[in-house]
């Protein structure tokens, strides 16, 4: 169980880096138009529309106090009509892996998109934090596994049992 958690920071950046980078080509920097701050019991999030549209966008947002902030940028509080530039793509998916936003990054939080460097290195880690750990279960499974002694066991040869 150690293992499956030391490896959720590896395998969410994987994620991450392997979804900027499939569709790569479609990401674009544009300026988000805060409209509503939403708390939604526990999971708050700001509603608002990009520059130039009129659809309904939202974005992951947190409670500092009784102020709500963006979620990947705490620094930038909620105030109608303010503008933030996020990373958008009309084809990658809305989703959330671990915690962590792969479209509608705020540019702030993620300057630069992940590319192959971030993807090998967060494979690699992954792969180490997975033989590791698994090597270490098998050696406390070696060490403190029940063991029998010098019980003689039986064989047989021939036909008859001889222990």
């Amino acid at each position: 169980m150690l293992t499956l958690l030391a490896a959720i920071p590896p395998l969410t950046g994987t994620i991450v880096a392997f979804v900027n980078l499939w569709w790569g080509k479609s990401y674009t920097k544009v300026d988000f138009v805060m409209d509503e701050a939403r708390p939604n019991d526990g999971f708050p999030y700001i509603t608002g529309h990009f520059d130039g549209s009129t659809d309904q966008r939202g974005v992951a947002g947190l409670m500092q106090g009784t102020t709500m902030v963006v979620k990947g940028a705490p620094l930038e509080t909620f105030e109608q009509g303010k503008r933030i530039q996020i990373w958008h793509s009309p084809e990658a998916p809305n989703v959330t892996v671990f915690g962590a936003e792969i479209n509608d990054v705020p540019v702030a939080s993620l300057p630069e998109r992940p590319g192959w460097t971030s993807l090998l290195l967060h494979l690699a880690w992954l792969y180490l934090t997975l033989v590791v750990g698994l090597r270490a279960t098998a050696w406390v499974a070696n060490r403190w596994s029940r063991t029998f002694g010098n019980l003689p066991m039986p064989s047989r040869t021939g036909t008859t049992f001889r222990y």
